[in-house]
């Protein structure tokens, strides 16, 4: 397998670390990886892949993948920005692929393509853990992401409480609004670093998931495609069994997990502010309702569900080659290799421009 990632530095890296490892550990994959700036029609020949999957897709020239499938690959696309970035995915960039998933429920009609499939985020057990975190990273309430304009209105509105808290926010408060005086202390650096972030989360005591507004700020969604699919915040935080306060703005949130039982949601930032107070003083139903998060995260959303989906939809490998069996559903199994053994993680790379979460 040829595996091309998004050419992006910071969070994007981190992704494409989790499908990398999910390939070469769960299914034994010979696997390289590379970046867009790197894939060219030489190491396509080079290294033949059956399968050339790429994710995010933006920098991926099209005419290579057009090559890799004239040479008999299978070209499979997941796209992970949707629907902040579907003005660049619609037409020629999807066409030249013979396979297409997203993460967002909503775009897939937006596609004229025959074969586009809902590929929800997340979670890669080998990453999100829980872990100890030492006191430097404890919090009562933490939020990780960027500042955008309908989480200040939400975390402004919190003001009165949260200033009296220890409180934790990791991103870019400023470049598309104001946050409150009393809590611009609470501020921390955006860092890329996920095995700072996955600290951080297992020390706070509520852990906030606001998603992101799919318009405003205005970036790539000129048609205002509306989003009904959970963030990858979800399930990161599911993994490290954290406890989370999640808005109620996507109802696909709900297929994946229980509200009440494996995550908590709210409706409104008065809503948010009563269950903050509710939950504090509950550390035994915090640590509950986490476990169970993890449980149901690691039981159906893992990397290795997600991939095993795309291999099963793709139905690309002969049986009879294959000697290790992953079932995904009742009906059907699909074969993995288990004796082969990968290569290597592969290039790192750094490229123009970043993804805000």
């Amino acid at each position: 397998m040829l595996f091309v990632n998004s050419g992006i530095p910071g969070f994007p890296a981190r992704y494409a670390y989790d499908i990398h490892t999910c390939l070469r550990q769960d299914f034994h994959c010979l696997v390289r990886q590379t970046s867009p700036q790197n894939l060219s029609k030489h190491l396509i020949r080079e290294f033949n892949p059956d399968l050339l999957l790429v994710v995010h897709g933006t920098y991926t020239k099209p005419e290579l993948m057009r090559y890799a499938g004239e040479r008999g690959a299978a070209t499979v696309l997941w796209l992970v920005e949707d629907p902040y970035e579907i003005d660049y995915h619609r037409g020629k960039m999807v066409g030249v692929y013979q396979y297409v998933f997203t993460t967002e429920q909503r775009a897939v009609q937006e596609y004229d393509h025959p074969r586009v499939y809902y590929l929800p985020w997340c979670c890669n057990p080998h990453v999100h853990q829980r872990v100890t975190a030492p006191a430097g990273y404890w919090s009562d309430v933490l939020f990780v992401g960027m500042g955008f304009p309908n989480r200040l209105r939400i975390i402004n509105y919190l003001a009165p409480l949260l200033k009296k808290l220890k409180v934790i926010l990791i991103g870019d408060w400023e470049s598309w609004g104001r946050l409150h005086p009393d809590l611009r202390d609470k501020v921390r650096p955006v860092t890329g670093d996920f095995w700072e972030i996955r600290k951080y989360y297992n020390g706070a005591r509520i852990n906030l998931n606001i998603h992101r507004d799919p318009v405003d700020p205005p970036s790539g969604n000129s048609r205002g495609v509306g989003a009904e699919s959970p963030n990858d915040r979800t399930f990161a935080l599911a993994g490290c069994a954290a406890f989370q306060l999640v808005d109620r703005t996507r109802p696909g949130l709900w297929d994946c997990f229980t509200d009440g039982v494996e995550m908590v949601g709210f409706s409104d930032p008065e809503d948010l502010a009563e269950k903050i107070q509710e939950y504090l003083a509950k550390p035994v139903k915090r640590t509950m309702i986490g476990e169970a998060a993890q449980q149901r995260a690691y039981r159906q959303h893992t990397y290795k569900h997600r991939l095993g989906e795309i291999f099963l939809k793709i139905r690309r490998f002969p049986e009879k080659s294959w000697e290790t069996t992953i079932r995904t559903s009742p009906s059907q199994v699909f074969y993995f290799p288990a004796n082969v053994l990968s290569p290597g993680q592969g290039l790192l790379y750094k490229n123009r421009g970043t993804r805000g979460r």
